[in-house]
């Protein structure tokens, strides 16, 4: 697979940004990085763990409803633009990404909500099982295993794809540390938020980022899971 554009450009132009961003980003001490991904190993490999009975009775459930595969593999944007492989349940039909176009096409509402937040509210594509899963954020447990192998973090700016970011001015202080499992966005609104604003709390969580803005992240994420709000 090769490197994506943002990734080749990203390595060519981070010596000569490295001292713009870091005159807009707070770089928070070496300390908080360790910690941090510590964290993120202990937190993620235990969660794997504990919750496994959880994996196997959603891995049945999908199955029963429509079968293999039970998790869907999308090209994210790591640390410094790398691509990688974020891993979700699936919560589609399978192929369902080739009916998209179609969708968009006969369907203006559909079109405009879709141009604005990159997600649709209702989309018919979704399975019984997958609206279940979103509705509880269930779907993305399977990325604990990209936070255990470093391609994420338990908290962070969202996993962008490549079109997201393509012509995003902030783009070089998101994708300067790892995308998360949560984080400012998902305790915001989630999906019901714009591009516009999603990348907005993004860079600011890169700018502020610290022990202190982390913990209340956690301590958000719950009631933004129990609530479900702007899960879809």
């Amino acid at each position: 697979m090769g490197r994506s554009r943002i990734a080749a450009r990203y390595e060519l132009e981070q010596l000569s940004d490295r001292r713009s961003i870091a005159t807009r980003t707070s770089v928070p001490s070496l300390s908080y990085a360790i910690v941090k991904r510590l964290v993120d190993i202990i937190g993620s490999g235990s969660l794997l763990i504990l919750l496994s009975p959880v994996f196997l009775a959603i891995g049945v459930g999908i199955t029963l409803e429509t079968g293999f595969p039970i998790v869907y593999r999308g090209q994210r944007l790591g640390r410094n633009g790398r691509p990688f492989w974020a891993l979700k349940f699936r919560t589609m039909r399978d192929g369902s990404h080739h009916h998209l176009g179609e969708l968009l096409r006969n369907d203006e509402d559909y079109r405009l909500e879709y141009e604005r937040t990159l997600k649709l509210r209702e989309d018919p594509r979704r399975t019984r099982v997958g609206i279940v899963l979103r509705r509880t954020s269930l779907d993305e447990l399977p990325q604990l295993w990209n936070v255990l192998r470093g391609q994420m973090s338990l908290i962070g700016p969202r996993p962008y794809s490549l079109r997201d970011l393509e012509a995003t001015p902030e783009a070089d202080e998101i994708l300067s540390i790892r995308p998360g499992l949560t984080g400012l966005w998902q305790v915001s609104g989630r999906s019901d938020l714009s591009l516009e604003e999603r990348v907005e709390l993004d860079t600011r969580y890169v700018r502020e980022r610290g022990y202190r803005l982390d913990a209340w992240i956690v301590m958000r994420t719950f009631g933004a899971v129990i609530s479900g709000r702007g899960a879809y």
